[in-house]
C-alpha cells in the first residue's frame, strides 16, 4: 500500500523483526498502534553456524516468505504502508542493525506480550542523549492512538532528581503543545538503579519506548545496560534509533 492510498500513514517508520522459522501472529494492540505508520517486517531465519544459508533458503524460503507476508498483511489491513523481506542469517542482531539502517527506520520493535488492549505506554528518560528523537517519536504515536503515556525518570541523587524532573515535565509540555490531551500524559520519578527500577515498573504498562544510546543497535541488542530492560520485562519494547 502506498502512502497516497491512505492519507493517515505518517512519516514514522518502524522495523518489526519476526523469527521466520517460527513466526507468531503480531499482537493486536501493536497492529493497532502501528497501523497509521510505515512498517517494515523483517523475517530473519536463524541459520546454525555449520549450515549453509543457501541450502536452508532453498528448503524453507518459500514457506518463510509466505508466513512473513501474512504478518505484513495484518498491518496493511490497519492502513500501514508495509514492506517485508526474509533474510537467512547467521547473525540475527547484525541483520536487524543492517536492515534498520538501510530502511532508515525510526524505531525497532522487540517481542513481548500485552494483556488486553494497548492502553498505556511507559517512556523512561534519563538525559539529553537521543531525547529529541524519543519525545518526537512518542508524539507521533500519540496522535494516532488513545493510549496514555507516562514519562519516567530514575534518579540516584538530588542533582539528578532535579534535572530529571525538568526532563519529564518538559516532555509532557511538548506533547501537550503538540495537541495531545493533557489527561493522556503523565510523569513519575523514582529512586534507585535505572535498570532494576524500570523493570519493576514496566509491568504496570503495556508497552515501553526506550532510546538507543549505544553506538550501534547491534551493541544495544547484545548486552548494553538498557538491554537489561528488554531482556527482563515481558512487555514489548520500541527502541527509538539515535
Amino acid at each position: 500500500m502506498s502512502k497516497d492510498a491512505d492519507s493517515r500513514v505518517s512519516d514514522a517508520a518502524v522495523l518489526v523483526p519476526v523469527d521466520a522459522s517460527d513466526p507468531a501472529e503480531p499482537l493486536p494492540g501493536i497492529v493497532e498502534l502501528l497501523g497509521p505508520h510505515r512498517v517494515f517486517v523483517l523475517g530473519y531465519y536463524p541459520v546454525p553456524d555449520q549450515s549453509s544459508t543457501d541450502q536452508l533458503r532453498k528448503q524453507f524460503g518459500e514457506e518463510a516468505t509466505a508466513a512473513v507476508e501474512r504478518i505484513a498483511d495484518r498491518f496493511a489491513e490497519k492502513g500501514a504502508d508495509v514492506d517485508s523481506t526474509v533474510v537467512f542469517t547467521h547473525g540475527r542482531s547484525k541483520t536487524i542493525e543492517k536492515v534498520a539502517a538501510k530502511q532508515e527506520v525510526d524505531a525497532v520493535l522487540t517481542a513481548g506480550s500485552i494483556e488486553g488492549d494497548l492502553d498505556s505506554v511507559l517512556v523512561p528518560l534519563r538525559g539529553d542523549q537521543n531525547l529529541e528523537n524519543i519525545v518526537g517519536f512518542v508524539e507521533t504515536l500519540m496522535r494516532e492512538t488513545d493510549a496514555s503515556a507516562t514519562f519516567l525518570n530514575v534518579a540516584d541523587s538530588d542533582d539528578e532528581a532535579s534535572r530529571g524532573e525538568l526532563i519529564v515535565r518538559g516532555a509532557c509540555d511538548r506533547l501537550e503543545e503538540g495537541g495531545v490531551d493533557a489527561e493522556r500524559l503523565g510523569w513519575r520519578q523514582e529512586e534507585g538503579s535505572p535498570g532494576d527500577t524500570i523493570v519493576s515498573v514496566a509491568d504496570e504498562y503495556d508497552l515501553l519506548i526506550v532510546g538507543e544510546t549505544e553506538p550501534s543497535l547491534r551493541e544495544r541488542l547484545l548486552g548494553a545496560v538498557a538491554n537489561r530492560v528488554i531482556d527482563d520485562t515481558p512487555r514489548p519494547v520500541l527502541i527509538v534509533r539515535n
